[in-house]
């Protein structure tokens, strides 16, 4: 019994040995395979662009927390109290992203200036869409065969962004579609649940600096809104107090000077009507002082506010100027190739064999 199993194991390896010597005899065309996979990955490393990204991390601290002891004190003296915490006008931070991919804050990033390497000046990012960058290989593919006879019968001269005078809605034209496809491929944005981190990264092919510039301006405008959303609603009660306010403080100017005015015309004139008239307009002008001084309270108190709900940003990471492209190890890319090559062989042999052993069954039956 025993002969009889290594009998097996013996017959196992010498078949195992045979596959592995019959596919060492194909040595050439393993070679040539890869060496075919290997100039293939020189090609593909040579003609596919560099990409460089940059990356800006910082997080959100909320100011009213930190100034509850402070302004928020100081403010809750002026106005007796009344002030309350602005928690509610607080934007959660998984609100963010859509602020960002709103179409009203990416229209701002079509005119952020950037810096190409060929280019001695600057040029906004819609130019450089438009202009400058190239169509993807799909793209180019889709316009030169579906898109040809729109691309023969078309007007060279691009729509603009219009707003209709009649409706009044704003139209997206072909060109900001294509600059929002191309932001939507370079920028990204992300939010880590374990420290509450956000971070901005952005992609560009060939231009390291355009790609800093980019991750620094969206950086410095997402916090501009981010800010314009905190403090929305307080800024607009600050400006109806001041508009109030104001308004108040001219009245009781006015009222000051008709006092005045009347006390030097009856200043030896004792008449019961004469002292009736000087306390009206004594009256008048103490309501209005009590009013103006009121809305003072309150304006100072809500423009303290409006500071408390302005959040603080801490910037833990700045955008920087890539040095090193992203894609830029060849050589890995180059073995990769060359082991895909050897495996095609390795396939190929397999393939071979097993027609061969099923042609052999096939006849037998």
């Amino acid at each position: 019994m025993e002969e009889r199993i290594d009998h097996s194991n013996e017959n196992d390896y010498k078949i195992i040995l045979g596959l592995v010597k019959g596919f060492l005899q194909t040595k050439k065309f393993i070679f040539v395979s890869i060496l075919i996979f290997v100039l293939l990955g020189i090609v593909v490393v040579l003609f596919t662009p560099k990409t460089y990204s940059s990356r800006v991390l910082f997080i959100t601290q909320d100011s009213s927390s930190a100034q509850s002891s402070g302004l928020g004190g100081i403010a809750s003296l002026i106005s007796g109290g009344s002030i309350k915490s602005s928690s509610s006008s607080d934007i959660p931070t998984f609100l963010y992203p859509q602020i960002i991919n709103s179409w009203e804050f990416r229209k701002q990033l079509f005119d952020i200036p950037i810096k190409l390497k060929n280019e001695d000046s600057l040029i906004t990012f819609e130019e450089y869409v438009i202009n400058k960058e190239g169509l993807s290989l799909s793209e180019y593919i889709v316009k030169y065969t579906i898109g040809l006879p729109k691309l023969i019968f078309s007007d060279d001269s691009s729509p603009k962004r219009v707003v209709n005078k009649l409706d009044s809605l704003e139209y997206i034209s072909s060109n900001d579609k294509r600059v929002l496809k191309s932001l939507k491929n370079k920028l990204s944005f992300s939010i880590s649940e374990e420290d509450g981190t956000l971070e901005i990264k952005t992609i560009f092919e060939e231009e390291p600096v355009a790609a800093a510039q980019l991750a620094q301006q969206v950086q410095v405008r997402l916090q501009k809104e981010i800010i314009r959303y905190r403090i929305a609603k307080a800024r607009e009660k600050y400006n109806f107090i001041e508009v109030q306010y104001e308004d108040t403080k001219q009245k009781y100017k006015d009222a000051q000077i008709r006092l005045a005015s009347y006390t030097d015309r009856n200043r030896f004139n004792a008449t019961e009507s004469s002292l009736i008239r000087k306390r009206q307009l004594e009256n008048e002008a103490t309501l209005l002082y009590t009013l103006y001084s009121d809305l003072e309270q309150q304006r100072i108190s809500q423009s303290l506010k409006i500071k408390e709900d302005t959040p603080n940003f801490t910037l833990i990471n700045p955008a920087v100027v890539p040095l090193q492209p992203e894609n830029g190890n060849m050589l890995t890319k180059i073995i990769l190739f060359a082991i895909i090559g050897f495996m095609f062989a390795v396939f190929r042999y397999v393939f071979i064999v097993s027609k061969k052993y099923i042609r052999s069954l096939w006849t037998e039956v």
